[in-house]
């Protein structure tokens, strides 16, 4: 007997995903497909949560431009036909909540939440690689583009060093961190993260450029923001006092 999306059905049709859903609500949950599913994706604690919470978010990363595109589209439906198996009829499913993800527009943070609920935070990687996937089916990064996909990146609370490995499969450049700023490791110590933030500071603080003409000292004061907004996330991340 097939089963509709299950356990996850409470929160899918009253909490934040509840009028995407309401509206998709068709997919079937074969004993075949949970099968399918539960082979490649071991350990997952709600198969209808995660697989529906996988296509809310890449289709989130896609309306970052506008409308999803045809190729946004596929590579979403890529994942589900390559890596579980979905069949053309199965499918149908992706559609209903693409479509209904563009009416709603719900906010990413709680569908996260969920997603790392529903997978027991096993697959956190594997949902960042997936959005930069539909991402770039769109063309290049653009910095709005980058800016999501950075905060999906601290919803799942992966470390830079991971998102810098999922980039890498996508043969694009190291991401730009408050470390790589300040030139220091993230091994590095409170102490040295501290010393390296002064140094800038001195460097580009507004009394220290305003001879150097109006145009320079409006690039070191923008630096000098960038310096300062660095500093703050790594405040709150390493507790530095």
């Amino acid at each position: 007997m097939s089963w509709i999306v299950g356990a996850g059905m409470g929160f899918l049709r009253g909490g934040p995903m509840g009028a995407v859903i309401g509206g998709a609500l068709q997919h079937i949950l074969t004993k075949k497909l949970q099968s399918k599913i539960q082979k490649s994706l071991p350990g997952l604690i709600d198969q209808g949560v995660f697989v529906t919470c996988i296509a809310v978010v890449m289709t989130k990363i896609s309306m970052v431009r506008g409308t999803v595109k045809p190729q946004a589209r596929t590579a979403i439906k890529f994942f589900f036909q390559k890596n579980l198996n979905y069949s053309i009829k199965e499918l149908n499913f992706i559609d209903n909540v693409v479509d209904q993800t563009q009416k709603v527009n719900p906010d990413l943070d709680p569908i996260v939440r969920q997603y790392c609920k529903a997978c027991n935070d096993h697959y956190t990687s594997l949902l960042l690689a997936l959005a930069y996937r539909v991402a770039l089916s769109e063309g290049q990064l653009t910095e709005v583009v980058q800016n999501e996909l950075n905060s999906l990146s601290k919803l799942l609370s992966l470390s830079y060093e991971q998102h810098d490995l999922i980039r890498k499969k996508y043969y694009l450049i190291a991401l730009k961190t408050p470390y790589t700023l300040f030139g220091v490791s993230p091994n590095s110590s409170n102490a040295e993260v501290k010393k390296a933030y002064h140094q800038m500071v001195m460097a580009y603080h507004p009394d220290k450029t305003a001879h150097l003409g109006e145009d320079e000292a409006q690039k070191a004061h923008l630096k000098f923001l960038e310096i300062m907004e660095a500093y703050k996330e790594l405040e709150n991340e390493r507790g530095i006092i």
